[in-house]
């Protein structure tokens, strides 16, 4: 959850900043305190969350929670202020879902604004709990419920209240379907932009497109099978079994690297189904020295 902290920091401060400094927009404070309770409710019941346990030790990677929480709340901070744009200036909305223009009423617009910012960042939970891709792991039903009641909450406001001194006014279910449509379609984004952020991170990617130059090449998994053979091979020279002058080719490769495979096969299966492999493998994992062993038994 830590991402999702950094993310609705940067969200909130950088969207409302924004807002601010190109339109002299100011989003109503009791909106955010709305908008801060609901969350804050629904963050609560992730400590009752259906979670995959983690395949590898856990441990604080603050490279990848700043970096994938800044990236994300910087998109949907884009994204708010893209859909108060296209509220405010244009007539997209209008042309396209048939809906009465808000660009003259700021109470309403207000209310659009702050439903579509209450719909993504608590659907971002569910993007930062996963893993994976965030629709094929199911959350816990107390979530999920915290979920859809919270934002049942923030489109029956959107849809209907008037309050004066928090400067909103009703839009109707209208605008709240172009809305949720809206935020579904930004939402879609967010999996790959998770993905595409940590393997950034990992390093990989460069290593791909510069040390080894597989970004380009046409060849079956991008020359792993000769990439093996050229490694052979070398081990091979090392050892004396190869001239050093040998003329690598594709077939030549391939054939080297296949029979290295099965040599390794052949050793494995002989460790696991005799029994001079059980105590060769024995000693190798106590570190002691096989002739030793032999030497004291002959005496």
């Amino acid at each position: 959850m830590q991402i999702y902290a950094v993310s609705i920091t940067i969200r909130i401060v950088l969207g409302f900043v924004l807002l601010a400094l190109i339109w002299e927009y100011d989003f109503p404070p009791f909106m955010v305190l709305i908008i801060a309770i609901l969350n804050d409710g629904t963050i609560m019941t992730i400590s009752k969350d259906r979670v995959k346990p983690s395949p590898k030790p856990d441990s604080w990677k603050l490279n990848e929670i700043f970096a994938t929480g800044i990236v994300i709340g910087t998109y949907l901070a884009l994204v708010t202020v893209l859909f108060y744009w296209a509220v405010k200036s244009t007539t997209f909305f209008e042309s396209h879902f048939h809906v009465r223009s808000l660009s003259s009423n700021s109470e309403e617009i207000s209310s659009a604004l702050y439903l579509q910012i209450s719909i993504i960042s608590q659907a971002l939970i569910f993007v930062t709990r996963s893993q994976s891709w965030s629709f094929l792991e199911r959350p816990g039903t107390l979530l999920m419920c915290a979920f859809v009641l919270a934002q049942l909450v923030a489109t029956l406001i959107a849809v209907y209240a008037h309050i004066s001194f928090a400067s909103i006014s009703g839009i109707g279910w209208g605008w709240a379907g172009v809305i949720w449509v809206y935020s579904v379609i930004f939402y879609i984004p967010l999996d790959i932009i998770k993905f595409a952020v940590r393997y950034a991170l990992s390093g990989d990617a460069w290593n791909l497109l510069f040390d080894r130059k597989t970004a380009f090449t046409s060849k079956k998994d991008y020359g792993k099978e000769d990439r093996e053979a050229k490694w052979v091979l070398s081990q091979r020279t090392l050892q004396g079994l190869l001239p050093s002058e040998l003329e690598f080719n594709g077939r030549r490769s391939s054939l080297i690297a296949e029979q290295a495979r099965r040599r390794a096969e052949i050793a494995r299966l002989g460790e696991l189904h005799t029994l001079r492999g059980h105590v060769e493998s024995v000693v190798r994992l106590k570190n002691l020295d096989i002739n030793i062993i032999q030497t004291a038994h002959t005496v």
